[in-house]
């Protein structure tokens, strides 16, 4: 009677989560007013309709012309059938404050209209502008994202704030484009700075359009907010970075829950890096990505042609896709001369292209100007730029034709795209530079190959190169030594690895990584992994695997051939790439060896 009533029980129990399980009410779709952008999955959409575009930054806030020609430039956008315009809503502090002009904006100074010259002074004729920018773009039928921030000192940006709360050594003229990362890397922590912040974002988010009469949060004509413009963090600081967004897109939510937001993390270079950016991408209030790419001054993601762009290209929708939200390419540009052998035209059509194909819901590029001498600037006001304008129109057509596309199979595969570059090689089955030195036999009747660090026979990592007496590569990937088969068949008791290794650590990691994970492999079999720390001369560290696997020792007992992997796995915890060299010269390290393998 017991037993029959523990079942009655049980069966009650589980009945009644099945009920709860399947009566558990699913996500309700989010609403927002007529007329708003939304997303549905990786599109954008308003009033239920795909929403798709081609869309420009356009230079209409500092500079007395541009300004003054901001209605004549929204109605060449309009006229270029672009839907999108990216506009900046900020501007700290003032020439006298230490702002300077940086790289290609050197021709778009004098900048006189910050939105905020001090703490507590705060310049409502900015403010008025860009009412002025959006009463605009609402009569011409277009879209505005804006970004609340800059991280780079050309408008004040991150090192003004920080000024602002008494840490003065971000802004370093010493350093690439007057910033100190390191010390700029305390906006996302300080508690001044963050409040500083949130009030500007409460002023812009909170106003009321003097043109119009609508508040900001009710306007459509605003499409999203972007939180910074090419927010920085390097390796190991990441986290940081991440809270701030979880901060700030969370307060940007509480005052307009309507509008989208985005990051403005501009991207990845590496894969430990993507795996940063995806948990960013990730939170919940964050709506789409949004991506920069300038193959001019960006070496470290190798877009060298228009092919290598599609790669890129891919690879970022990717990753994107796989959180299900959309992708925007949000600044991508190209001087007059272009770059490798392609001209300026081919270089955008190939973006327009790329980012149409693998589908990206919108590309915006750099910049439209009514002046001819902006870095990278498509000007309106003379033949110049006919060409790529002929480009960015196309464009414009090419994505309002694809409106309901979706994205390619081979782009939703993202097990195809989890790295985003690698570089590789393979040596020809057979080749004699790749054959060991052999010593048969060992004492006790082993045998011992010892290959020279450059005898690999494959190859495949993020970053690669080499030399006499040693090879690296950076980030995740591999080298082989393949140990030739024998005729005889012979008994194998272990089969150990000897290797000197050390990991190739990211330039900007100041010391907050000291190793990297080497996973070994003996034809495809797993054998360990082990930490590989940074040695300190004179100390030589030698990496040594006793391989006991039965499957590994059966093939070596038969005298095939066998295929040593030194790996730095895609989900290692320290993934920092492989520095594999000879031994040292000098005699205090004559126990440092090559690459060894010995069968017992």
């Amino acid at each position: 009677m017991k037993q029959n009533f523990f079942f009655l029980v049980l069966a009650l129990v589980m009945g009644a989560a099945i009920i709860l399980t399947v009566r558990e009410p699913a996500a309700l779709p989010k609403t927002v007013p007529p007329h708003f952008v939304t997303t549905n999955g990786t599109r954008f959409v308003v009033d239920r309709q795909p929403f798709r575009f081609a869309g420009a930054n356009v230079a209409v806030m500092y500079r007395e012309e541009d300004r003054a020609r901001m209605p004549e430039t929204l109605a060449e956008a309009q006229r270029l059938g672009l839907g999108v315009l990216r506009v900046w809503a900020y501007g700290e502090g003032t020439e006298r404050d230490g702002v300077m002009s940086v790289g290609r904006d050197r021709d778009d100074w004098p900048r006189t209209h910050p939105f905020r010259r001090a703490p507590d002074e705060w310049n409502e004729e900015a403010f008025v502008h860009l009412d002025r920018v959006l009463a605009e773009a609402a009569r011409r039928n277009l879209r505005v994202q804006l970004c609340l921030v800059n991280w780079w000192r050309d408008t004040g940006g991150v090192t003004q704030y920080l000024r602002w709360a008494g840490i003065s050594d971000a802004a370093d003229d010493a350093q690439p484009f007057g910033i100190n990362v390191e010390r700029a890397m305390l906006f996302y922590t300080n508690p001044e700075t963050r409040r500083l912040y949130r009030q500007h974002v409460e002023r812009v988010v909170t106003r009321r359009n003097t043109v119009t009469g609508v508040l900001y949060r009710d306007d459509p004509t605003i499409m999203a907010y972007e939180l910074m413009n090419e927010a920085q963090a390097p390796p190991g600081r990441w986290h940081e970075r991440h809270e701030w967004v979880a901060e700030m897109s969370a307060y940007v939510k509480s005052l307009d829950p309507n509008h989208l937001l985005t990051p403005g993390t501009w991207g990845y270079r590496s894969a430990f890096e993507r795996r940063a950016w995806l948990a960013e991408h990730r939170l919940p209030h964050v709506d789409f990505v949004d991506v920069h790419n300038y193959p001019r001054d960006d070496h470290d993601v190798f877009v060298t042609s228009p092919e290598a762009l599609g790669e890129f290209v891919t690879n970022r929708a990717a990753a994107t896709f796989s959180l299900n939200k959309p992708l925007v390419m949000g600044e991508f540009g190209m001087g007059p001369e272009g770059y490798e052998g392609f001209t300026q035209a081919e270089w955008y059509r190939a973006y327009f292209e790329h980012s149409a194909r693998n589908g990206a819901a919108g590309a915006i590029f750099w910049i439209l100007t009514p002046d001819p001498r902006r870095g990278y600037g498509i000007t309106y006001t003379d033949e110049r730029d006919a060409a790529v304008r002929a480009e960015i129109a196309r464009g414009a057509s090419l994505f309002a034709s694809q409106r309901a596309a979706t994205p390619p199979d081979d782009v939703l595969d993202v097990r195809r795209h989890l790295i985003p570059r690698q570089f590789a090689f393979a040596r020809p089955a057979g080749d004699a530079g790749a054959q060991p030195a052999v010593t048969n036999p060992l004492p006790g009747g082993g045998l011992l190959y010892r290959f020279r660090p450059e005898q690999a026979t494959r190859g495949r990592f993020e970053k690669m190169g080499g030399g006499e007496g040693y090879v690296w590569g950076w980030g995740m990937g591999f080298f082989e030594y393949v140990v030739p088969g024998r005729e005889d068949w012979r008994k194998v008791g272990a089969i150990i690895v000897r290797a000197h290794l050390q990991p190739v650590l990211p330039v900007e990691a100041q010391g907050r990584y000291d190793g990297t994970r080497v996973t070994l492999y003996i034809n495809g079999t797993n054998c360990g992994s082990r930490l590989v720390t940074v040695e300190q001369p004179p100390q030589v560290l030698l990496q040594e695997w006793r391989v006991d696997s039965l499957a590994a020792r059966a093939e070596a007992a038969r005298g095939r051939a066998l295929s040593v992997r030194f790996v730095v796995e895609l989900d290692a915890d320290l993934p920092f790439g492989i520095n594999l060299s000879n031994f040292p010269t000098n005699d205090s390290n004559r126990d440092a060896k090559p690459v060894e393998v010995e069968v017992r």
